[in-house]
């Protein structure tokens, strides 16, 4: 594996760890406010997802957009 495959598959292991970091903390952090309003844990979580799909949809594109973007710049260079 030459030096530019290695940099790729540091840079998805990365936006991975930043996009699964950033998926824990806005469910946690949702699903604590929600559940403490008396609901059961099931109906919690499916309100945090609905309350939190926006946030977790810029992450993922930012994400995805920081992964190819490298991919090309890596590819691009001689």
């Amino acid at each position: 594996m030459d030096d530019k495959e290695k940099k790729i598959k540091r840079m998805a292991v990365w936006t991975i760890a930043i996009f699964a970091t950033i998926f824990a903390s806005v469910m946690a952090a949702l699903w604590i406010v929600i559940f403490t309003g008396g609901k059961s844990a099931g109906a919690a979580l499916r309100q945090a997802f609905g309350a939190g799909w926006p946030i977790l949809l810029v992450d993922l594109v930012l994400c995805a957009g920081v992964y190819f973007g490298y991919t090309y710049f890596i590819n691009r260079k001689k």
